[in-house]
């Protein structure tokens, strides 16, 4: 009797334990007003002392705990330019998602231009040789493209333009030297064509464009198209008259029976690197100008006061934005024109052409889908009521 009196006792405290209510853990991150501010100006002087990885855990907070505060769009470029600051491969890849991410949320911010140059000059930190790989220049050319395009009124679009220029230099000498190994030791004067074309057609401020006229013209004749070649021919004899080129040009115009063209100015010869210039070249020193600063940190880490000021001039992007998230390096999400070269997908809805009528049983439809789960529901909730007690019934 008192084996089952002590059983039964046991079973009852076990019970009452098991009822009994838990302790809430305190969430150290819930929303309190005020705090956004504290937090970011904790990341802040992290960032300003170089420790990054702590910086970024601070501003990530900030980003997903107060989702209309006016300094998230603060925290999200200081978290793209944290990784800007930092450069190598890796970091600069995180920061050009950093900064497009900024800019599908914001796509009207006060300082929307600067973010999209510093993008492009991501891509050019990037950048090798110009006999090496041209992914990067090419990249960084398309966006510097596309920021030109959408940042015509803004002051940053006689820096876009100059880094414009820089990039179709390294991306002309990258074509140039294959169209002429192509020409010269392999004979293979339509591939070399094909690289010139280009040269001619995308990047009118190359420093070599009158050499690339030349040779496209001697490509041309190699392939027995006289009419065209003389075209390029006069070209450059009108266009580049004190080039060193030219000379050679009028010689293929005489030899074609072309009458040879009145130079239109008399612009200089277009300037040649020494020999130590070509081997910096080859060597990757591209001669790029590029900042070290990103949009909102400078290089040390320090904020740049202005900057600040102009982004919490605008904070109502933040409640225009359908949601936000943390920063991470890829870029899946809403295609942005300026800030990615995919296309722009389009939803499609389809809508009844007959009026409402044939859409009518869909509710009825989701009206009993809704009382299933609602009965559902209560039976868990009867069961979880029902604790241990249930094993006695």
């Amino acid at each position: 009797m008192r084996l089952k009196t002590l059983v039964l006792i046991t079973m009852l405290s076990l019970i009452a334990a098991a009822c009994g209510g838990k302790d809430k853990v305190k969430n150290e991150n819930a929303a309190i007003p005020g705090r956004d501010k504290e937090l970011y100006e904790q990341a802040s002087v992290k960032a300003q002392k170089g420790r990054y990885d702590e910086a970024r855990l601070l501003y990530n907070v900030v980003i997903t705990t107060y989702a209309d505060s006016e300094y998230l769009p603060l925290s999200k470029l200081a978290i793209a330019d944290s990784f800007y600051l930092e450069g190598g491969t890796s970091n600069l890849e995180q920061a050009i998602g950093g900064y497009k991410d900024f800019a599908q949320y914001f796509p009207t911010h006060p300082k929307i231009c600067d973010v999209k140059h510093k993008i492009a000059q991501s891509y050019m930190r990037q950048m090798g040789a110009y006999n090496r790989d041209a992914t990067n220049a090419k990249k960084a050319y398309q966006q510097l493209l596309a920021a030109e395009q959408s940042c015509q009124k803004s002051e940053v679009l006689a820096y876009i333009q100059r880094d414009k220029q820089d990039v179709q230099q390294v991306l002309g000498l990258y074509e140039m030297t294959i169209a002429k190994f192509y020409i010269n030791n392999r004979q293979a004067y339509k591939a070399g064509e094909s690289r010139l074309r280009d040269i001619i057609s995308n990047y009118p401020l190359f420093g070599y464009y009158d050499e690339s006229l030349y040779w496209l013209g001697v490509s041309l004749v190699e392939q027995e198209q006289p009419e065209e070649a003389a075209e390029y021919f006069t070209r450059l004899v009108r266009d580049f008259s004190n080039s060193e080129f030219a000379v050679k040009g009028k010689e293929y115009l005489e030899k074609l029976g072309k009458p040879i063209p009145a130079p239109a100015n008399d612009n200089p010869a277009p300037e040649r690197p020494s020999f130590m210039g070509k081997f910096g070249l080859i060597l990757g020193r591209n001669g790029l100008d590029i900042s070290k600063d990103g949009v909102l940190l400078s290089k040390k880490g320090d904020e740049k006061e202005d900057v600040k000021e102009e982004v919490l001039k605008k904070p109502g992007d933040a409640q225009n934005a359908t949601g936000t998230r943390s920063i991470r390096a890829n870029t899946r999400g809403v295609v942005d024109p300026a800030t990615s070269s995919q296309p722009v997908p389009v939803r499609t809805v389809n809508t009844p052409t007959n009026g409402s009528a044939e859409a009518a049983p869909a509710p009825e439809a989701d009206k009993t889908k809704t009382d299933d789960t609602k009965k559902d529901k209560k039976e868990k909730e009867k069961k979880k009521k029902g604790g241990l007690l249930g094993i006695f019934k």
